[in-house]
């Protein structure tokens, strides 16, 4: 660790400063010009420059083990690069889909809402980099704050009033929950340093400590929230489907990324989860096991595309949840790599089926599920790409959506301890999923619209679509190379601590 700050610790910090810088670039152009579209642009392809010093920092050699900078508060390693590349992914896609939609129905400037999103881009990347406890939670401010305002943006809409007001109560309580959990770890340790707690928990504490105890578990429940995972998922429902679109997919990709890699930041590279806490363990697995059951059963029963489309996103992190539980077990990468695989699949599918979902708002103005009938008529490439995804979502063979939920049920098989139960009810859940991902399949190509009305979609929705649908299809015929790619970023996260 380098006692001074030099050029070499710039560099390693510059893809998060090039995004900041981007912002406000991006915030100033909107004052001067009355093109819309040169704003637009200037977002998309500003993010080039931050993913290309991502790759500069890719095919630097760092070692063995992680580099850090700034007195041990960054840390770039394969796991971060790997969810700085994805969460620039996600970037890049939620601004590409948004152009039409921002012009169309919300009355915030093109430049505020760009900037508001990257702003938040930034604090994500800074969330899987941080090997330091009080950087995690700044990270995690500057990555919230933003987005209780994107759900507020859409000014003519109460429900988006609401929403960032339930948003912003919401999240203050679990940031309050985290710092709460991160004293504890503190007054453990008598550090904020992840190594250095990594340190104390292999040679001076036993997994019985108290402190240690309350503050694993409100850390976890602070990252709960972000996750949406039972019980604290009470707020996706309702935020999902009060905030504009576009901000909604950046919500169920985003934030859910951002939160478990901040979770596994701490927790593996922490050296948290070398102590085999059986009491961390049950939690973690009772957790996993009802945001399974809540998320897919309460997907069934909405009417509203977007509140089942939040539903699905807590179902899908009691899958990765699972992951988790595994790797609590015996903390080895094999869990770790399962829900980096599982969660890059997700999240890219995840943007289709958001694509989807924003081509027919952005024409009609409208969300229900039944709004789908005659869609795969009415918008042919949408509607196929739809489809795909929602299958995928649903965890249909051979797609990649099977393949990594294959990969998660397998890493959790045989590991003892009632997993093998947990596994069982997982495939249990991915049954009734198929239920609610199909319906929409189905209402598209068989179900007659009421009204008959050709849908005209925008170039950047389409292309945002044939990016996602490429991904999927990719990713599938390839998953191998996928999960070696997350076993190398897994295995970075494990060499961070000292057994």
């Amino acid at each position: 660790m380098k006692s001074t700050i030099d050029a070499t610790q710039i560099w390693m910090l510059s893809p998060e400063l090039a995004v900041i810088l981007l912002s406000f670039l991006v915030l100033g152009l909107d004052l001067v010009t009355r093109r819309k579209n040169v704003v637009w642009v200037t977002a998309l392809v500003g993010l080039l420059i931050p993913v290309a010093l991502v790759f500069s920092l890719a095919f630097n050699t760092f070692g063995p083990h992680p580099s850090s900078a700034f007195y041990g508060m960054l840390v770039v390693d394969n796991y971060a690069i790997f969810f700085e590349l994805l969460f620039l992914l996600i970037g890049f896609s939620v601004i590409l889909v948004s152009y039409q939609y921002v012009e169309k129905y919300l009355r915030a400037t093109p430049g505020e809402y760009y900037s508001i999103i990257l702003m938040s881009l930034a604090g994500m990347m800074l969330m899987g980099s941080t090997g330091e406890l009080i950087t995690i939670y700044i990270s995690l401010e500057l990555t919230s704050i933003p987005l209780y305002i994107l759900a507020g943006l859409s000014r003519v809409d109460a429900r988006s009033a609401e929403a960032s007001v339930k948003y912003v109560l919401l999240g203050a309580m679990s940031s309050a929950i985290l710092l709460y959990g991160m004293s504890m770890i503190y007054g453990a340790t008598g550090t904020t340093d992840l190594l250095e707690i990594a340190k104390a928990t292999s040679t001076a504490l036993q997994s019985g400590n108290l402190l240690l105890m309350v503050g694993e578990v409100f850390i976890f429940a602070g990252f709960g929230f972000k996750v949406s995972a039972v019980p604290f998922h009470m707020w996706a429902p309702d935020i999902y489907e009060g905030s504009p679109t576009p901000s909604t997919l950046f919500f169920s990709v985003g934030s859910k990324a951002a939160g478990f890699a901040a979770l596994l930041r701490v927790f593996v590279f922490g050296g948290l989860v070398a102590l085999n806490s059986s009491y961390l363990w049950v939690m973690v697995a009772v957790v996993a096991a009802l945001t399974m059951i809540v998320g897919n059963v309460g997907a069934l029963l909405q009417t509203n595309i977007k509140r089942m489309m939040a539903y699905s996103s807590i179902g899908q992190a009691g899958y990765l949840l699972m992951g988790f539980a595994a790797l609590i077990i015996h903390s080895t990468p094999a869990g770790n790599q399962a829900m980096l695989a599982f969660l890059l699949v997700y999240i890219v599918t995840n943007i289709g089926a958001f694509t989807g979902i924003i081509a027919l708002a952005d024409a009609t103005g409208r969300e229900n599920i039944r709004d789908f009938d005659g869609f795969g008529r009415r918008s042919p490439w949408i509607a196929a790409g739809l489809a795909l995804c929602m299958l995928a979502l649903a965890g249909m063979p051979p797609m990649a959506g099977f393949l990594s939920k294959l990969v998660i049920f397998w890493s959790a098989w045989g590991q003892g301890g009632g997993m093998e139960a947990l596994v069982i009810l997982g495939l249990i859940m991915s049954a009734i999923s198929i239920v609610y991902y199909a319906n929409i399949v189905w209402r598209m190509y068989v179900i007659e619209p009421a009204k008959r009305e050709d849908i005209q979609t925008p170039v950047s929705v389409g292309l945002t679509m044939t990016i996602a649908v490429v991904g999927v299809l990719a990713m599938t015929l390839v998953f191998g190379q996928v999960l070696a790619q997350a076993g190398v970023s897994a295995n970075s996260l494990f060499s961070g601590f000292v057994h």
